[in-house]
């Protein structure tokens, strides 16, 4: 399971990521839809650690993997 958990990302004095929270179960099938700059590439780029989040929590199997490659 993947849990994101009160995510905030800001990039410089930009904030893209205000308090986003999502669960994503074993074998759960998710989509991200939304406009452009409404932050989903910016969401990814964060789960996979290439991000660094400003506050909050990524999990991922029960890991705590906030800000890891």
């Amino acid at each position: 399971m993947l849990e994101v958990r009160q995510l905030n990302v800001a990039i410089q004095t930009s904030h893209i990521l205000r308090d986003v929270t999502l669960q994503v179960a074993e074998r759960e099938v998710v989509c991200l839809v939304g406009r452009n700059g409404a932050g989903k590439t910016t969401l990814l780029r964060t789960i996979m650690g290439y991000l660094r989040p400003r506050s909050g929590q990524i999990v991922f199997l029960g890991r705590d993997i906030t800000g890891r490659p």
